[in-house]
């Protein structure tokens, strides 16, 4: 055999040992590593995403870990050590004086805990809403530690005649119930007071707590005054009585004009009114001395009505201001 032919031959068993690899190599080794490679970069992924997702909520505990920090740092609240039933009865006595009838307190009942101590009230009565929402503000925002649950309120009106006047007058009234609770004796820590405890005894006996306790910003706290009374009815069945004795001017006789101000004859005397200033049931809103005109807007019990008045003035009057003229007088 030539050397061509040995060696073509040997070229040709290489060829096909490499080619025979190559494609035992692509069909079955490197689909298995593929598969191998795949799973490995999927549980890579899926355990970053573990990871952002332990750092995501690591992130959110410090900000909830830290507004809690800042609010337990913040408390202004006053649980003291003992706390008598007669101390929480007159604390709701204090604030009861005016704009309630009637007003009762029912002792529930006391319970104890690991933590705290709770006397528990019973409160019910009638109010005015103003009064009724400035007991509950000062019971939510005092420093002591009182809260009010199930709060009911139901709207009632009550007819009543002024002493003064003799006329019938409305009084919006609002019957209301609910649960108080009063904490005392709670654990170390609890109160605010508890953040003095660490003063050295040298100066302690010159702190006062009830004066060196944190100041509250008013504006961090709800108003203290209502805006207004949503049990009053939008639209009365009866005006309100004219208590302050101001001109109504649908019944008193427009007199003049003088000044830029209507002069009324009213309960037998004459009263000035301006643009502006008030009458019963509302204000005047214009004068027109040219026109002899005057223009009142009022409140029926939440119907708005404007009320217009004509001075009678008489034709000699407005012969200079109009087209009416007289005739002129007989010559003898």
């Amino acid at each position: 055999m030539s050397n061509l032919v040995q060696n073509l031959t040997i070229l040709a068993i290489c060829w096909l040992l490499a080619t025979g690899g190559g494609v035992y190599m692509t069909l079955f080794e490197q689909p298995a590593e593929m598969d191998r490679l795949e799973k490995a970069e999927k549980v890579a992924r899926m355990k970053q995403a573990e990871l952002s997702s332990l750092m995501s909520e690591m992130t959110q505990s410090e900000d909830i870990a830290n507004e809690v920090v800042v609010r337990w740092n913040a408390r202004y609240k006053v649980v003291p050590r003992t706390l008598a039933s007669e101390d929480v009865i007159g604390f709701l006595n204090d604030h009861t004086a005016s704009g309630f009838k009637p007003f009762d307190i029912v002792f529930k009942g006391h319970k104890t805990s690991r933590n705290f101590n709770t006397f528990t009230f019973d409160v019910t009565g009638r109010g005015h809403f103003a009064a009724l929402y400035e007991l509950i503000w000062s019971i939510e925002n005092s420093r002591q530690l009182y809260r009010v649950n199930d709060l009911k309120l139901t709207h009632m009106d009550l007819r009543s005649v002024d002493p003064r006047t003799g006329r019938e007058q409305m009084d919006v009234m609002v019957s209301f119930d609910f649960t108080l609770e009063a904490f005392y004796g709670g654990v170390a820590g609890l109160s605010v007071e508890d953040e003095l405890a660490g003063i050295p005894e040298a100066i302690a006996h010159r702190i006062d707590p009830a004066e060196d306790l944190p100041v509250v910003p008013e504006s961090v706290l709800p108003p203290r005054r209502v805006a207004g009374n949503p049990f009053y009815p939008v639209i009365l069945d009866a005006v309100p009585p004219n208590t302050d004795n101001l001109v109504n001017v649908e019944e008193a006789t427009l007199a003049l004009i003088a000044n830029g101000e209507a002069v009324f004859e009213w309960d037998d005397t004459f009263i000035a009114v301006g643009p502006g200033e008030a009458v019963y049931l509302g204000q005047l809103i214009s004068v027109d001395p040219r026109n002899g005109r005057v223009v009142a807007r009022l409140n029926k019990g939440g119907i708005i009505d404007e009320i217009e008045m004509v001075l009678d003035t008489g034709d000699l009057f407005r012969q200079a201001l109009g087209p009416v003229q007289l005739a002129p007088s007989q010559k003898f």
